[in-house]
């Protein structure tokens, strides 16, 4: 499905999807903020560290989506942004660049958290436990996607 979203074949489509998943960004980030102002700011059960956490992540996400709710009304609002950004999107080259630069970070971050099961082993087994998980998830979402595009490409 995110596959279709990001699809350029239709790319006036393509961004009023992707406006629609920055307002669902914006009501994640939003609830986000809404749980630490009712909920957590004045917690005494988790830590600082925590309670930092929830401010700083859904801020965050608040603030990306506005910028690309900003964006997408944009470019749906001035052709000539829209057929800049599409010819952009569509550019073999970039392409290339964007698929690479993926392929690296995603082979980077799996051996770096294989790496870091070494010393997580001896720190703390619940932090362990969760960067096998993030492995797992990884590995599986590689393991399934590869044999999706086997039977498509």
């Amino acid at each position: 499905m995110l596959m279709r979203m990001f699809d350029t074949s239709d790319y006036d489509r393509s961004l009023r999807r992707r406006r629609l998943m920055a307002f669902g960004l914006l009501a994640v980030g939003i609830t986000g903020l809404l749980c630490y102002i009712f909920l957590i700011h004045n917690s005494e059960v988790l830590s600082d560290y925590a309670r930092g956490f929830y401010l700083g992540a859904a801020s965050g996400m608040t603030i990306a989506a506005v910028v690309l709710l900003v964006r997408m009304q944009y470019l749906l609002t001035h052709p000539e942004a829209r057929k800049k950004a599409k010819i952009q999107e569509q550019d073999e080259r970039e392409k290339a660049i964007m698929n690479q630069s993926f392929q690296f970070a995603g082979m980077f971050t799996f051996f770096a958290a294989a790496a870091s099961l070494f010393v997580l082993v001896a720190v703390s087994l619940e932090a362990a436990a969760a960067v096998v998980a993030v492995v797992g998830v990884y590995s599986i979402t590689w393991l399934f996607r590869m044999l999706y595009l086997s039977k498509t490409l």
